[in-house]
């Protein structure tokens, strides 16, 4: 795929950023490189015996910042792209922790040369419309959606959509709670909205943490307590409990999502291997739920290091476009 070609597959997209942290937590990119806290493990292995045959391995290349936030996806997203592109390009990459809107902002001026947390058309439009003429979009790598859920042992026949609970006596239900995320991230911020649109008068939003969200969930399914949470696919959470979305009909949460790596400009033009990577780089939406419930129940680096060496036929493909033949 020509740089051109790569340019092209920008468009005008839309949305709310989906978490943010306290300003203390964030990571000053306007400082020098060697002054930025960061993780640059190797991890993940069963390159070596394809390094010979890949494209571009040069040792004396720069070292390239990938920002990510502290979510579940972000974090195996991030290993992932960071084992393959030290192994397959002998390209050293520093993980650089960031807020999200930082990471658009730093990435347009050159500080972050990637981020793999772009959510579009919706959730990151704002962040997106600023920058969008000044960083490269390498396409999506998997899909993501947001809003309201609820265990499957909630009747679908008396709760089915969020308008549903205007209705006092099933907003009891749930203890007039909707179990919320951090306070200042887009999901939260699209709940606040949601609380508006439907006019839910009998619901609060109670913000926590992505963490705390999880464990009133799992609380709440031990005791088979009605529950709300706040929450997004892809997340570990599915794959381990039975769980729906409830029906937005005012799309306050938009749809389906696709989940973008961004680039810094030229970018594509100076690393033109690592931009051919970047552009196959999918994960199937089933393998990234089992991805995430492996890094919960184990760690990240484990499940990224097992996921890798069980899926060389992909990896191959990412790094040098062949596919496997069956």
């Amino acid at each position: 795929m020509s740089a051109r070609q790569i340019r092209r597959r920008a468009f005008l997209l839309g949305g709310l950023g989906i978490a943010g942290m306290s300003a203390a937590n964030l990571v000053k990119l306007s400082e020098p490189r060697s002054s930025v806290s960061s993780s640059a493990t190797s991890g993940g292995g069963g390159l070596e015996s394809s390094r010979s045959s890949l494209p571009g391995s040069a040792s004396a290349r720069p070292t390239l910042r990938l920002g990510w936030s502290p979510w579940a996806d972000a974090e195996v997203v991030s290993l992932i792209a960071q084992s393959v592109i030290q192994q397959a390009y002998d390209v050293n990459v520093e993980r650089v922790l960031a807020d999200i809107g930082i990471q658009y902002a730093s990435l347009a001026r050159g500080d972050l040369d990637l981020m793999l947390m772009a959510w579009l058309p919706l959730t990151h439009r704002d962040y997106f419309r600023r920058v969008r003429e000044r960083v490269v979009d390498f396409g999506s790598m998997y899909s993501g959606r947001l809003g309201w859920v609820v265990p499957e042992y909630v009747p679908a026949s008396e709760l089915s959509s969020i308008p549903d609970l205007r209705d006092p006596s099933l907003a009891a239900r749930f203890e007039n709670r909707v179990q919320g995320i951090d306070p200042g991230s887009g999901l939260n911020q699209a709940s606040a909205l949601a609380l508006k649109t439907y006019v839910l008068k009998d619901l609060e939003l109670v913000s926590s943490s992505s963490a705390a969200m999880t464990a009133v969930l799992d609380q709440a399914i031990r005791q088979q307590r009605w529950v709300i949470v706040t929450s997004w696919t892809p997340h570990w959470m599915f794959a381990r409990y039975q769980l729906r979305f409830l029906q937005d009909p005012e799309r306050v949460f938009g749809g389906i999502e696709w989940i973008h790596a961004l680039g810094r400009p030229q970018l594509d033009l100076e690393m033109q291997d690592i931009a051919g990577f970047l552009t196959r780089f999918h994960l199937p939406d089933q393998e990234m739920s089992d991805l995430l419930l492996q890094a919960n129940d184990r760690t990240a680096e484990a499940a990224v290091e097992d996921y890798i060496a069980s899926h060389q036929a992909r990896v191959r493909y990412w790094i040098t476009g062949e596919i496997a033949s069956t």
